[in-house]
């Protein structure tokens, strides 16, 4: 399973030890751990190069976040950075797991309602057991593959109008699954 991680920036200075952790425990697990690059740079060389280094950075992260079964982010400093990409995980339909130390809960991020976001906190003698259970959680939501055939006439439907809802056409299919399923289940 490949699993996409990364955390603050800023937070490297406190809680790096964490960070450490939580991705050896990920890579002895037997998991590809895909690297944004941030975790790896010093934060006062991510300043340095200009804006081919931040577009370079900023494609290397999308192509990482799209590629991974399942992303991890550790959120106890706060950072846009992070935000933006669990917002970008969720888009495209990742299990996703916030990890946060002891009570410095991402309370923004603890008013999200979507199935495949897992938040847990951790505290120095648990985030082995936490992030066990975590990885079970998100195995469980992981994506199944699904083929079929459709018309050209239906696909470039499909095509058009996923370009007009700035969806992939599998986010506009899902969602119509949902609305018909949510639609039935009320009328039950």
């Amino acid at each position: 399973m490949k699993v996409f991680f990364t955390a603050s920036q800023k937070g490297k200075n406190y809680f790096d030890q964490y960070y450490k952790r939580i991705a050896e425990e990920s890579e002895m697990r037997g998991y590809l751990l895909l690297n944004d690059g941030v975790l790896a740079t010093k934060e006062e060389e991510l300043g340095s190069d200009g804006k081919d280094t931040y577009e370079k950075l900023y494609h290397k992260t999308l192509k990482a976040l799209q590629e991974a079964d399942v992303c991890v982010f550790e959120t106890t400093v706060s950072s846009s950075y992070v935000g933006y990409l669990i917002s970008k995980a969720l888009e495209l339909n990742k299990p996703t797991i916030v990890l946060y130390f002891k009570d410095n809960a991402p309370v923004f991020l603890l008013g999200i309602h979507e199935e495949k976001l897992i938040i847990r906190n951790y505290n120095d003698n648990n985030l082995t057991q936490v992030l066990s259970a975590a990885y079970e959680s998100a195995g469980k939501l992981r994506d199944k593959r699904f083929n079929f055939f459709i018309s050209p006439d239906l696909l470039n439907y499909l095509e058009t109008a996923s370009k007009t809802t700035n969806q992939t056409k599998s986010m506009f299919i899902r969602k119509l699954i949902l609305e018909h399923r949510n639609k039935n289940s009320h009328n039950k």
